[in-house]
């Protein structure tokens, strides 16, 4: 099986990134996985996506991405067809109320079993949630992009976007331990 996993770089003046940070730590742990680290740049990454997908023809895709505030884990089961940065991308762009695509539907559901890798988590000890609100930032953005060229280039794979809290809120060797169980779990589930 093919599994694309990709996070983000850092940005807001930061020098690091919890899903760049954890997924050093999978891609040790599980050297087969196929990985990206994406820019927070709201023109760039979805063309480096789109790359990495014809690259790849992943089986499944697993985006990572952090979000402050949060103690918990959260598995994301909805991309929104908006972007509305509340800050400047990296390069400046700050796109506010705007459609990603005007074609596409209102919003596109996450691919991957959400609620199973949940339970599984939940019961190895981890915090973690289900979520319908990525943002609509560049998590929100790569998400929805993604599940869209899916659907038109890759309609057998999976795709889905899992949120880690802070470094300082969920230490990494946590966020890999729990990425390693989500993964073991996208797996079994493609191979039955």
């Amino acid at each position: 099986m093919k599994l694309l996993v990709t996070a983000f770089g850092p940005f807001g003046g930061r020098s690091r990134n919890a899903s760049s940070l954890a997924l050093a730590g999978l891609k040790q742990r599980l050297p087969w996985l196929n990985t990206r680290i994406l820019p927070v740049d709201s023109v760039v990454a979805p063309r480096r996506m789109s790359r990495a997908l014809r690259e790849v023809r992943p089986d499944a895709v697993l985006m990572l991405g952090e979000a402050g505030g949060s103690g918990a884990i959260r598995l994301e089961t909805l991309a929104w067809n908006e972007l509305d940065f509340r800050m400047p991308d990296s390069a400046g762009r700050q796109p506010q109320g705007l459609c990603i695509d005007p074609s596409a539907a209102q919003s596109i559901a996450s691919t991957l079993p959400s609620g199973e890798i949940r339970a599984c988590l939940l019961e190895c000890g981890h915090a973690c949630e289900i979520s319908s609100d990525p943002g609509r930032y560049l998590c929100n953005q790569i998400l929805f992009h993604t599940l869209r060229v899916v659907e038109k280039h890759h309609p057998h794979a999976k795709a889905g976007f899992i949120h880690l809290p802070l470094e300082s809120d969920y230490p990494t060797t946590r966020a890999v331990d729990a990425l390693a169980r989500a993964v073991a779990l996208i797996v079994r589930c493609r191979e039955a």
